[in-house]
Protein backbone atom coordinates (compact mmCIF):
# COMPACT_ATOMS: atom_id res chain seq x y z
CA UNK A 1 0.00 0.00 0.00
CA UNK A 2 1.13 3.57 -0.93
CA UNK A 3 2.47 5.19 1.95
CA UNK A 4 0.70 8.14 3.39
CA UNK A 5 -2.08 9.82 6.13
CA UNK A 6 -5.54 9.79 4.80
CA UNK A 7 -7.80 11.34 7.05
CA UNK A 8 -10.58 12.66 4.59
CA UNK A 9 -12.19 9.11 4.21
CA UNK A 10 -12.29 8.54 8.26
CA UNK A 11 -15.26 9.94 8.74
CA UNK A 12 -17.54 8.52 6.14
CA UNK A 13 -15.83 5.20 7.30
CA UNK A 14 -16.95 5.49 10.83
CA UNK A 15 -20.21 5.69 9.81
CA UNK A 16 -20.28 2.67 7.65
CA UNK A 17 -18.00 0.38 9.95
CA UNK A 18 -18.57 1.84 13.00
CA UNK A 19 -15.27 1.93 13.72
CA UNK A 20 -14.27 2.75 17.25
CA UNK A 21 -11.82 2.82 20.08
CA UNK A 22 -11.66 -0.99 20.49
CA UNK A 23 -10.28 -1.51 23.96
CA UNK A 24 -10.56 1.13 26.36
CA UNK A 25 -9.88 0.20 29.58
CA UNK A 26 -12.42 2.66 31.05
CA UNK A 27 -15.05 1.66 29.24
CA UNK A 28 -15.35 -1.45 26.16
CA UNK A 29 -18.37 -0.33 23.70
CA UNK A 30 -18.48 -3.39 21.88
CA UNK A 31 -21.16 -2.89 20.07
CA UNK A 32 -19.75 -0.40 17.84
CA UNK A 33 -17.09 -2.34 17.18
CA UNK A 34 -16.35 -2.75 12.84
CA UNK A 35 -17.84 -5.58 11.26
CA UNK A 36 -15.52 -8.64 11.07
CA UNK A 37 -14.94 -8.12 7.57
CA UNK A 38 -14.11 -4.63 7.73
CA UNK A 39 -10.53 -3.99 6.48
CA UNK A 40 -10.62 -5.45 3.02
CA UNK A 41 -10.01 -2.82 0.67
CA UNK A 42 -7.30 -0.10 0.41
CA UNK A 43 -9.92 2.50 1.79
CA UNK A 44 -10.63 0.79 4.95
CA UNK A 45 -7.31 -0.18 5.71
CA UNK A 46 -6.06 3.35 5.05
CA UNK A 47 -9.19 4.67 7.81
CA UNK A 48 -7.70 2.27 10.25
CA UNK A 49 -4.17 3.61 9.76
CA UNK A 50 -5.73 7.14 9.69
CA UNK A 51 -7.55 6.10 12.74
CA UNK A 52 -4.25 5.79 14.66
CA UNK A 53 -3.02 8.42 13.53
CA UNK A 54 -5.84 10.56 14.67
CA UNK A 55 -5.37 9.70 18.29
CA UNK A 56 -1.89 11.30 18.42
CA UNK A 57 -4.30 14.91 18.37
CA UNK A 58 -5.55 13.64 21.84
CA UNK A 59 -1.90 14.44 23.18
CA UNK A 60 -2.50 18.08 21.97
CA UNK A 61 -5.68 18.43 23.57
CA UNK A 62 -5.82 16.12 26.92
CA UNK A 63 -2.10 16.50 27.96
CA UNK A 64 -1.14 19.77 27.33
CA UNK A 65 -2.93 21.63 30.59
CA UNK A 66 -1.85 18.69 32.50
CA UNK A 67 1.80 19.62 31.21
CA UNK A 68 2.19 22.30 31.41
CA UNK A 69 0.25 23.70 34.64
CA UNK A 70 1.58 21.05 36.83
CA UNK A 71 4.96 22.30 35.54
CA UNK A 72 6.62 25.76 35.42
CA UNK A 73 5.03 26.84 32.22
CA UNK A 74 1.56 27.89 32.57
CA UNK A 75 -1.52 28.32 34.54
CA UNK A 76 -4.96 27.91 34.44
CA UNK A 77 -6.53 30.61 36.98
CA UNK A 78 -10.31 31.59 37.73
CA UNK A 79 -11.26 34.40 35.91
CA UNK A 80 -13.18 37.25 38.28
CA UNK A 81 -16.56 35.79 37.28
CA UNK A 82 -16.07 32.42 37.85
CA UNK A 83 -14.74 31.11 34.54
CA UNK A 84 -12.33 28.06 34.69
CA UNK A 85 -12.98 27.01 38.26
CA UNK A 86 -14.37 23.88 37.20
CA UNK A 87 -15.04 22.66 40.30
CA UNK A 88 -11.27 23.74 40.83
CA UNK A 89 -9.39 20.70 38.94
CA UNK A 90 -7.49 23.18 37.69
CA UNK A 91 -6.47 24.31 41.11
CA UNK A 92 -5.50 20.75 41.59
CA UNK A 93 -3.26 20.77 38.46
CA UNK A 94 -1.30 23.84 39.51
CA UNK A 95 -1.33 22.98 43.49
CA UNK A 96 -0.40 19.15 42.74
CA UNK A 97 -3.22 18.10 45.18
CA UNK A 98 -5.09 15.89 42.84
CA UNK A 99 -6.85 12.83 42.71
CA UNK A 100 -8.05 10.10 41.08
CA UNK A 101 -11.22 11.83 40.55
CA UNK A 102 -9.55 14.78 38.95
CA UNK A 103 -11.27 15.45 35.50
CA UNK A 104 -8.19 16.29 33.75
CA UNK A 105 -6.80 13.36 34.93
CA UNK A 106 -9.48 10.73 34.43
CA UNK A 107 -9.66 12.37 31.31
CA UNK A 108 -6.16 11.90 30.00
CA UNK A 109 -5.70 8.60 31.28
CA UNK A 110 -9.34 7.82 29.20
CA UNK A 111 -7.56 9.14 25.72
CA UNK A 112 -4.78 7.32 26.03
CA UNK A 113 -5.91 3.85 26.60
CA UNK A 114 -8.45 4.52 24.14
CA UNK A 115 -5.59 5.42 21.74
CA UNK A 116 -4.06 2.06 22.96
CA UNK A 117 -7.23 -0.04 22.01
CA UNK A 118 -7.40 2.11 18.34
CA UNK A 119 -4.19 0.52 17.42
CA UNK A 120 -4.45 -2.69 18.39
CA UNK A 121 -7.56 -3.56 16.52
CA UNK A 122 -5.56 -1.76 13.50
CA UNK A 123 -2.88 -3.94 13.84
CA UNK A 124 -4.89 -6.84 14.41
CA UNK A 125 -6.62 -5.91 11.12
CA UNK A 126 -3.75 -5.48 9.11
CA UNK A 127 -1.55 -8.85 10.12
CA UNK A 128 -4.90 -10.31 8.84
CA UNK A 129 -5.00 -8.19 6.06
CA UNK A 130 -4.98 -10.76 2.52
CA UNK A 131 -4.57 -7.49 -0.03
CA UNK A 132 -1.14 -6.41 1.21
CA UNK A 133 2.44 -7.42 0.05
CA UNK A 134 4.46 -8.79 3.15
CA UNK A 135 6.07 -5.58 2.67
CA UNK A 136 3.48 -2.94 2.84
CA UNK A 137 2.17 -4.94 5.83
CA UNK A 138 5.27 -5.13 7.82
CA UNK A 139 5.80 -1.30 7.13
CA UNK A 140 2.11 -0.46 8.41
CA UNK A 141 2.00 -2.57 10.97
CA UNK A 142 5.39 -0.94 12.28
CA UNK A 143 4.02 2.37 11.95
CA UNK A 144 0.99 1.53 14.67
CA UNK A 145 3.18 -0.61 16.43
CA UNK A 146 4.91 2.95 17.20
CA UNK A 147 1.98 5.07 17.57
CA UNK A 148 0.55 2.24 20.05
CA UNK A 149 4.69 1.95 21.99
CA UNK A 150 4.38 5.96 22.06
CA UNK A 151 0.84 6.43 24.08
CA UNK A 152 2.03 3.67 26.17
CA UNK A 153 5.26 5.70 26.95
CA UNK A 154 3.01 8.63 27.55
CA UNK A 155 1.32 6.57 30.52
CA UNK A 156 4.48 5.31 31.58
CA UNK A 157 5.60 8.91 31.66
CA UNK A 158 2.95 9.77 34.03
CA UNK A 159 1.44 7.20 35.85
CA UNK A 160 4.26 5.09 35.96
CA UNK A 161 3.09 1.53 36.92
CA UNK A 162 0.21 0.71 34.04
CA UNK A 163 -1.91 -2.16 32.64
CA UNK A 164 0.62 -3.31 29.52
CA UNK A 165 -2.31 -4.34 27.02
CA UNK A 166 -1.23 -4.92 23.79
CA UNK A 167 -3.24 -7.61 21.49
CA UNK A 168 -7.28 -6.65 20.94
CA UNK A 169 -9.89 -8.91 22.53
CA UNK A 170 -13.12 -8.03 20.64
CA UNK A 171 -15.32 -10.24 22.59
CA UNK A 172 -13.97 -11.12 25.85
CA UNK A 173 -13.12 -8.28 28.69
CA UNK A 174 -9.23 -8.93 29.71
CA UNK A 175 -8.57 -6.56 32.96
CA UNK A 176 -4.74 -6.94 33.54
CA UNK A 177 -3.36 -5.46 36.80
CA UNK A 178 -0.59 -2.85 36.32
CA UNK A 179 3.17 -3.55 35.53
CA UNK A 180 5.55 -1.90 36.75
CA UNK A 181 7.70 0.71 35.34
CA UNK A 182 10.57 -1.16 35.09
CA UNK A 183 8.67 -3.67 33.39
CA UNK A 184 6.87 -1.21 30.45
CA UNK A 185 10.21 0.26 29.79
CA UNK A 186 11.48 -2.84 28.95
CA UNK A 187 8.79 -3.80 27.03
CA UNK A 188 9.07 -0.47 25.07
CA UNK A 189 12.82 -0.42 24.21
CA UNK A 190 12.39 -4.07 22.76
CA UNK A 191 9.09 -2.85 20.62
CA UNK A 192 10.81 0.22 19.01
CA UNK A 193 14.31 -1.67 18.98
CA UNK A 194 12.33 -4.01 16.60
CA UNK A 195 10.27 -1.68 14.48
CA UNK A 196 12.98 1.22 14.44
CA UNK A 197 14.39 0.46 10.79
CA UNK A 198 10.79 -1.09 9.60
CA UNK A 199 8.84 2.28 10.24
CA UNK A 200 8.02 3.96 7.39
CA UNK A 201 10.71 6.14 5.92
CA UNK A 202 11.53 10.09 7.35
CA UNK A 203 9.95 11.36 3.77
CA UNK A 204 7.55 14.23 3.03
CA UNK A 205 4.95 11.66 1.73
CA UNK A 206 4.68 10.09 5.19
CA UNK A 207 4.08 13.00 7.08
CA UNK A 208 1.83 12.14 10.11
CA UNK A 209 2.75 8.74 10.10
CA UNK A 210 4.94 6.89 13.05
CA UNK A 211 8.39 7.13 10.72
CA UNK A 212 11.91 5.78 11.53
CA UNK A 213 12.90 9.20 12.63
CA UNK A 214 9.50 9.10 15.06
CA UNK A 215 11.06 5.81 16.75
CA UNK A 216 14.81 6.99 17.03
CA UNK A 217 13.40 9.89 18.65
CA UNK A 218 11.14 8.10 21.18
CA UNK A 219 14.25 5.66 21.99
CA UNK A 220 16.32 8.78 22.68
CA UNK A 221 13.08 9.82 24.76
CA UNK A 222 13.22 7.45 26.85
CA UNK A 223 17.06 7.31 27.30
CA UNK A 224 17.09 10.19 28.29
CA UNK A 225 14.29 10.32 30.85
CA UNK A 226 15.43 6.48 32.37
CA UNK A 227 17.67 7.69 35.43
CA UNK A 228 14.30 10.32 36.24
CA UNK A 229 12.11 7.38 36.11
CA UNK A 230 14.48 4.82 38.12
CA UNK A 231 15.11 2.12 35.25
CA UNK A 232 17.88 0.21 34.72
CA UNK A 233 18.95 -1.25 32.23
CA UNK A 234 22.82 -2.71 30.29
CA UNK A 235 25.02 0.17 28.62
CA UNK A 236 25.31 3.92 28.90
CA UNK A 237 21.61 5.90 28.61
CA UNK A 238 23.34 9.13 27.59
CA UNK A 239 25.25 7.31 24.94
CA UNK A 240 21.97 5.73 23.77
CA UNK A 241 20.63 9.22 23.49
CA UNK A 242 23.53 10.34 21.71
CA UNK A 243 22.95 7.96 18.70
CA UNK A 244 19.61 7.78 18.33
CA UNK A 245 19.92 11.27 18.48
CA UNK A 246 22.78 10.97 15.82
CA UNK A 247 20.29 8.73 13.65
CA UNK A 248 17.54 11.39 13.30
CA UNK A 249 19.74 14.21 12.46
CA UNK A 250 21.19 12.14 9.65
CA UNK A 251 17.86 11.64 8.25
CA UNK A 252 17.22 14.83 6.27
CA UNK A 253 15.23 17.20 8.98
CA UNK A 254 16.63 20.73 8.17
CA UNK A 255 16.06 23.31 11.20
CA UNK A 256 13.69 26.02 9.91
CA UNK A 257 15.42 29.29 9.27
CA UNK A 258 12.07 31.29 10.55
CA UNK A 259 11.12 29.66 13.63
CA UNK A 260 7.55 30.55 13.28
CA UNK A 261 7.49 28.55 10.43
CA UNK A 262 7.21 25.64 13.10
CA UNK A 263 3.56 27.18 13.90
CA UNK A 264 2.12 28.69 10.91
CA UNK A 265 -1.32 27.44 9.78
CA UNK A 266 0.81 25.58 6.58
CA UNK A 267 3.40 24.24 9.45
CA UNK A 268 2.80 20.64 8.05
CA UNK A 269 5.15 21.92 5.56
CA UNK A 270 8.50 22.06 7.98
CA UNK A 271 11.62 20.51 7.37
CA UNK A 272 11.94 20.19 10.91
CA UNK A 273 8.46 18.28 11.99
CA UNK A 274 9.37 14.04 13.13
CA UNK A 275 6.37 13.45 14.51
CA UNK A 276 2.91 15.10 14.17
CA UNK A 277 -0.94 15.25 15.18
CA UNK A 278 -2.57 16.28 12.15
CA UNK A 279 -5.20 18.78 12.66
CA UNK A 280 -7.96 20.61 9.95
CA UNK A 281 -9.95 23.40 10.41
CA UNK A 282 -12.84 21.56 8.71
CA UNK A 283 -12.12 18.89 12.24
CA UNK A 284 -15.28 18.73 13.86
CA UNK A 285 -14.98 17.40 17.04
CA UNK A 286 -17.05 13.83 16.33
CA UNK A 287 -15.86 10.56 14.78
CA UNK A 288 -12.48 11.12 16.72
CA UNK A 289 -12.32 14.34 14.40
CA UNK A 290 -10.62 15.68 17.29
CA UNK A 291 -10.53 20.05 17.10
CA UNK A 292 -7.51 22.14 17.37
CA UNK A 293 -9.08 24.46 20.16
CA UNK A 294 -5.96 26.26 21.17
CA UNK A 295 -7.68 29.88 20.28
CA UNK A 296 -10.42 28.71 22.75
CA UNK A 297 -8.46 27.77 25.71
CA UNK A 298 -6.34 31.24 25.87
CA UNK A 299 -7.30 33.81 24.32
CA UNK A 300 -9.71 36.62 26.20
CA UNK A 301 -13.36 36.66 24.47
CA UNK A 302 -12.46 39.92 22.87
CA UNK A 303 -8.47 39.29 21.36
CA UNK A 304 -10.56 38.50 18.53
CA UNK A 305 -10.29 42.09 18.12
CA UNK A 306 -7.49 42.91 17.91
CA UNK A 307 -6.01 40.07 16.17
CA UNK A 308 -8.41 40.33 13.22
CA UNK A 309 -9.74 36.80 13.43
CA UNK A 310 -13.02 35.37 12.72
CA UNK A 311 -13.55 33.58 16.10
CA UNK A 312 -15.31 35.23 19.22
CA UNK A 313 -16.46 34.67 22.11
CA UNK A 314 -13.43 32.27 22.96
CA UNK A 315 -12.87 31.15 26.73
CA UNK A 316 -10.34 32.91 28.46
CA UNK A 317 -8.37 30.65 29.82
CA UNK A 318 -4.70 29.00 30.06
CA UNK A 319 -1.65 31.70 30.58
CA UNK A 320 1.99 31.66 31.11
CA UNK A 321 3.22 32.12 34.63
CA UNK A 322 5.08 34.95 35.17
CA UNK A 323 8.22 33.96 35.75
CA UNK A 324 8.09 32.19 32.52
CA UNK A 325 8.05 34.95 30.75
CA UNK A 326 10.65 36.73 32.44
CA UNK A 327 13.22 34.06 31.21
CA UNK A 328 13.34 35.38 28.13
CA UNK A 329 15.43 38.59 26.88
CA UNK A 330 13.64 41.38 24.79
CA UNK A 331 16.00 40.56 22.16
CA UNK A 332 15.12 37.17 21.51
CA UNK A 333 12.28 36.83 19.04
CA UNK A 334 10.81 34.07 20.82
CA UNK A 335 9.34 36.21 23.41
CA UNK A 336 6.54 38.16 20.98
CA UNK A 337 6.74 34.93 19.05
CA UNK A 338 5.25 32.93 21.84
CA UNK A 339 3.20 35.28 24.04
CA UNK A 340 0.42 37.91 23.65
CA UNK A 341 1.03 40.32 25.92
CA UNK A 342 0.22 44.42 26.55
CA UNK A 343 -2.62 46.88 25.52
CA UNK A 344 -5.14 45.17 23.13
CA UNK A 345 -6.31 47.49 20.40
CA UNK A 346 -9.36 47.31 18.69
CA UNK A 347 -8.47 46.75 14.80
CA UNK A 348 -11.49 48.69 13.21
CA UNK A 349 -11.53 51.90 16.17
CA UNK A 350 -7.76 52.16 16.90
CA UNK A 351 -8.83 52.72 20.57
CA UNK A 352 -8.57 50.39 23.61
CA UNK A 353 -10.43 47.02 24.26
CA UNK A 354 -12.41 47.34 27.29
CA UNK A 355 -13.56 44.26 29.33
CA UNK A 356 -17.12 43.93 30.74
CA UNK A 357 -15.57 44.93 33.74
CA UNK A 358 -14.59 48.23 32.24
CA UNK A 359 -11.11 47.92 32.60
CA UNK A 360 -8.52 48.21 29.43
CA UNK A 361 -7.85 44.55 27.84
CA UNK A 362 -3.91 44.63 28.90
CA UNK A 363 -2.29 41.38 28.71
CA UNK A 364 -0.13 41.72 32.03
CA UNK A 365 2.52 39.18 32.69
CA UNK A 366 1.79 39.26 36.57
CA UNK A 367 -1.48 37.08 37.28
CA UNK A 368 -2.88 38.25 40.42
CA UNK A 369 -5.43 36.87 43.27
CA UNK A 370 -7.83 39.13 43.75
CA UNK A 371 -8.41 39.14 47.97
CA UNK A 372 -11.77 37.95 49.09
CA UNK A 373 -12.34 36.13 46.11
CA UNK A 374 -11.09 32.68 47.39
CA UNK A 375 -13.36 29.29 46.01
CA UNK A 376 -13.97 26.38 48.65
CA UNK A 377 -12.61 27.42 51.73
CA UNK A 378 -9.01 27.53 49.53
CA UNK A 379 -6.32 29.73 49.18
CA UNK A 380 -7.18 29.72 45.64
CA UNK A 381 -8.86 33.53 44.36
CA UNK A 382 -9.98 34.79 41.11
CA UNK A 383 -7.74 36.80 38.83
CA UNK A 384 -8.86 39.42 36.74
CA UNK A 385 -9.99 38.68 33.29
CA UNK A 386 -7.05 40.24 31.16
CA UNK A 387 -4.70 39.05 33.62
CA UNK A 388 -2.03 36.90 31.83
CA UNK A 389 0.35 36.34 28.91
CA UNK A 390 -1.69 34.36 26.32
CA UNK A 391 -0.65 31.94 24.32
CA UNK A 392 0.40 33.06 20.68
CA UNK A 393 3.10 30.47 19.65
CA UNK A 394 0.86 29.08 17.03
CA UNK A 395 -0.36 31.05 14.15
CA UNK A 396 -3.94 32.33 14.26
CA UNK A 397 -5.71 32.15 11.10
CA UNK A 398 -7.86 35.07 9.94
CA UNK A 399 -10.99 33.47 8.81
CA UNK A 400 -10.26 30.68 11.66
CA UNK A 401 -13.77 30.11 13.51
CA UNK A 402 -14.57 26.40 15.02
CA UNK A 403 -10.74 24.81 14.78
CA UNK A 404 -7.28 25.69 14.15
CA UNK A 405 -6.09 23.74 10.96
CA UNK A 406 -2.41 24.07 12.29
CA UNK A 407 -0.59 20.71 13.20
CA UNK A 408 0.81 20.07 16.74
CA UNK A 409 4.61 18.39 16.47
CA UNK A 410 5.16 16.21 19.14
CA UNK A 411 9.19 15.65 17.86
CA UNK A 412 10.54 18.01 16.24
CA UNK A 413 14.41 19.02 15.49
CA UNK A 414 15.14 21.05 17.43
CA UNK A 415 14.20 19.01 20.40
CA UNK A 416 16.50 16.53 19.26
CA UNK A 417 19.29 18.59 19.29
CA UNK A 418 18.78 20.05 22.62
CA UNK A 419 18.42 16.27 23.76
CA UNK A 420 21.59 15.87 22.66
CA UNK A 421 23.43 18.47 24.72
CA UNK A 422 21.74 17.63 27.64
CA UNK A 423 22.89 13.61 27.22
CA UNK A 424 26.47 15.07 26.25
CA UNK A 425 26.49 16.73 29.41
CA UNK A 426 25.19 14.28 31.74
CA UNK A 427 26.98 11.76 30.19
CA UNK A 428 30.58 13.61 30.43
CA UNK A 429 31.00 14.07 26.84
CA UNK A 430 32.33 16.92 24.66
CA UNK A 431 31.18 20.66 25.70
CA UNK A 432 32.05 22.19 22.94
CA UNK A 433 29.76 20.08 20.85
CA UNK A 434 26.93 20.80 23.27
CA UNK A 435 27.70 24.27 23.31
CA UNK A 436 27.36 24.32 19.17
CA UNK A 437 24.06 22.53 19.57
CA UNK A 438 22.30 25.21 21.98
CA UNK A 439 24.25 27.92 20.21
CA UNK A 440 22.75 26.70 17.16
CA UNK A 441 18.69 26.93 18.69
CA UNK A 442 19.58 30.21 20.75
CA UNK A 443 20.89 32.09 17.23
CA UNK A 444 18.27 31.39 15.31
CA UNK A 445 15.70 32.40 18.24
CA UNK A 446 17.37 36.00 18.34
CA UNK A 447 18.27 36.13 14.80
CA UNK A 448 22.28 36.57 15.00
CA UNK A 449 25.01 34.91 17.48
CA UNK A 450 25.60 38.13 19.66
CA UNK A 451 24.10 35.97 22.42
CA UNK A 452 26.05 32.75 21.75
CA UNK A 453 27.42 30.93 25.12
CA UNK A 454 30.87 30.86 25.81
CA UNK A 455 30.52 27.31 27.08
CA UNK A 456 27.26 25.42 28.31
CA UNK A 457 25.83 23.74 32.07
CA UNK A 458 22.99 21.77 32.57
CA UNK A 459 21.15 24.96 33.74
CA UNK A 460 21.81 26.93 29.96
CA UNK A 461 20.34 23.91 28.49
CA UNK A 462 17.25 23.69 30.49
CA UNK A 463 16.75 27.49 30.32
CA UNK A 464 17.13 27.06 25.78
CA UNK A 465 14.38 23.81 26.20
CA UNK A 466 12.25 26.71 27.95
CA UNK A 467 12.96 29.16 25.57
CA UNK A 468 12.14 26.62 22.54
CA UNK A 469 9.77 24.48 23.91
CA UNK A 470 7.30 26.35 25.63
CA UNK A 471 3.43 25.56 25.25
CA UNK A 472 5.19 22.17 23.62
CA UNK A 473 4.24 19.91 26.33
CA UNK A 474 7.40 19.23 28.36
CA UNK A 475 7.33 21.34 31.32
CA UNK A 476 6.32 18.55 33.60
CA UNK A 477 8.65 15.57 31.82
CA UNK A 478 11.66 18.45 31.82
CA UNK A 479 10.90 20.26 35.03
CA UNK A 480 11.23 16.40 36.62
CA UNK A 481 14.58 15.55 35.03
CA UNK A 482 15.97 18.85 36.03
CA UNK A 483 14.99 18.40 39.96
CA UNK A 484 12.68 21.66 39.72
CA UNK A 485 9.20 19.59 39.69
CA UNK A 486 7.53 20.82 42.69
CA UNK A 487 8.70 24.50 42.42
CA UNK A 488 6.22 26.94 40.01
CA UNK A 489 6.61 30.11 38.37
CA UNK A 490 3.90 32.15 39.71
CA UNK A 491 4.89 33.73 42.65
CA UNK A 492 1.35 33.90 44.78
CA UNK A 493 2.21 33.29 48.74
CA UNK A 494 -0.73 31.80 49.39
CA UNK A 495 -0.68 28.55 46.48
CA UNK A 496 2.97 26.84 47.19
CA UNK A 497 2.85 23.37 45.53
CA UNK A 498 2.85 20.35 47.13
CA UNK A 499 6.46 19.26 46.88
CA UNK A 500 6.23 15.20 47.98
CA UNK A 501 8.24 13.08 45.69
CA UNK A 502 5.03 10.84 45.06
CA UNK A 503 3.61 13.23 43.20
CA UNK A 504 6.08 12.56 40.05
CA UNK A 505 3.34 10.05 39.39
CA UNK A 506 -0.58 10.81 38.87
CA UNK A 507 -3.01 8.41 40.70
CA UNK A 508 -5.08 5.92 38.90
CA UNK A 509 -8.25 7.18 37.51
CA UNK A 510 -11.17 5.90 39.62
CA UNK A 511 -13.26 5.63 36.55
CA UNK A 512 -10.61 2.89 34.93
CA UNK A 513 -10.08 1.13 38.82
CA UNK A 514 -14.46 0.92 38.57
CA UNK A 515 -14.17 -1.12 35.35
CA UNK A 516 -11.01 -2.88 36.07
CA UNK A 517 -10.62 -4.27 40.07
CA UNK A 518 -6.90 -5.36 38.99
CA UNK A 519 -5.59 -2.04 38.99
CA UNK A 520 -3.53 -1.02 41.90
CA UNK A 521 -3.56 2.72 42.76
CA UNK A 522 0.23 4.29 43.10
CA UNK A 523 1.96 5.11 46.39
CA UNK A 524 1.25 8.13 48.01
CA UNK A 525 -2.69 8.57 46.87
CA UNK A 526 -5.70 7.40 48.67
CA UNK A 527 -7.17 4.15 48.12
CA UNK A 528 -9.98 3.64 44.79
CA UNK A 529 -13.37 4.25 46.49
CA UNK A 530 -15.96 1.65 46.76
Amino acid sequence: MKRKTILSFITGLFLLGGLSSCMDLDETVYDKLPADDFGQSTAELNALIGNSHNTMKKFWTEYMHLSECSGSMAVTPTRRGGDWYDGGQYREIYMHTWTSQTSRVKSAWKAATEAIGTCNEAIRKLQNSEILTEEEKAQDVADLRGVRAFWIYVMMDYWGNIPLLTEFHPTDKVFPGNSSRQEVFDWLIQEVEEIKDICPPATTENYGSFTQGAAYSLLAKLYLNAEAWGVTFSGNAYQKVIDNCDKVMAMGYILEPNWKDNFSVTNENSKEAILAATFSSSDTGNDGNVKNELHNNTLHYKDYLFLGITASGTWNGICAQPEYVRLFDEEDARLDGTFLTGLMIDKSTGKPIMTDHNNELNHTIDVNMIPGMEYDGTNWSAVEQHDGARCFKWEFASDLTSSMGNDFHIFRLADIYLMKAEALLRGGGSVSEATALVNTIRERGYGNSDHNYATVTLKEVQLERRLELAWEVYSRQDDIRFGCFTTGMWPQSNCERKADDYLKLLPVSQDAWQVNPNLKQNPGYAAFSK
